[in-house]
């Protein structure tokens, strides 16, 4: 029964830790955000702070590995309020802006499908030698 608990309470803590840390690389990256007069968002710098203290090693992945499962498990949740908030946005209004949505969507799309390519590229040549 002991065991038990402490493998639960091992859980928790773990849980609670892991929320810690991106919660603080989420902080740190929102500061560094505001340092640099919010040119790079503080969401994808809190990113870039994680993945440097991953990196560095001064993070285990372990450490995250449990929150992060979660959060990647439930990702879909994260997307309906943009979805919500899309479908609420006036038809006029869309209809004003088509034009820049829909460059934005072609350039966007063919940006990500040439960076994808070129990475997935480098890989299968490394991979290959």
């Amino acid at each position: 029964m002991i065991f038990k608990i402490n493998k639960k309470f091992s859980k928790v803590f773990a849980s609670v830790f892991g929320i810690g840390i991106i919660m603080a690389s989420y902080y740190v990256g929102e500061l560094l955000s505001y340092l640099i007069a919010g040119f790079i968002s503080p969401a994808v710098m809190g990113m870039l702070v994680l993945f440097g203290l991953l990196k560095s090693g001064l993070i285990k992945p372990s450490w995250v590995e449990l929150v992060s499962n979660f959060l990647l498990d439930n990702l879909m949740l994260f997307f309906i309020p943009a979805t919500a908030g899309v479908a609420l946005v006036p038809f006029i209004t869309m209809k004003e802006q088509a034009a820049a949505i829909l460059i934005s969507v072609i350039v966007s799309s063919f940006l990500v499908l040439r960076i994808v390519g070129s990475i997935i590229e480098k890989f299968e040549i490394k991979k290959e030698n």
